[in-house]
């Protein structure tokens, strides 16, 4: 017997594996975790690449990537 699933997780876990850093940002290789946690409004990700070794945060911007040059 199988315990019933908590659906009200569902809508969280699908954001994740959505936004889930896939790719490693120094040697472009998979990731080998991405565990998210929030830090006051920001959404983050704890990465480390099996490939590399490279560990760090990764904080999700939205559809539009923020620069960081003055309007013109």
């Amino acid at each position: 017997m199988t315990a019933p699933v908590d659906r009200r997780f569902s809508a969280d876990a699908a954001a994740h594996r959505r936004d889930a850093p896939r790719f490693c940002p120094q040697c472009a290789g998979g990731l080998g975790i991405a565990t998210e946690f929030w830090e006051a409004d920001e959404r983050r990700f704890y990465c480390s690449c099996t490939g590399c070794g490279w560990t760090g945060e990764i904080t999700p911007t939205g559809t539009v990537a923020t620069g960081h040059e003055p309007e013109h």
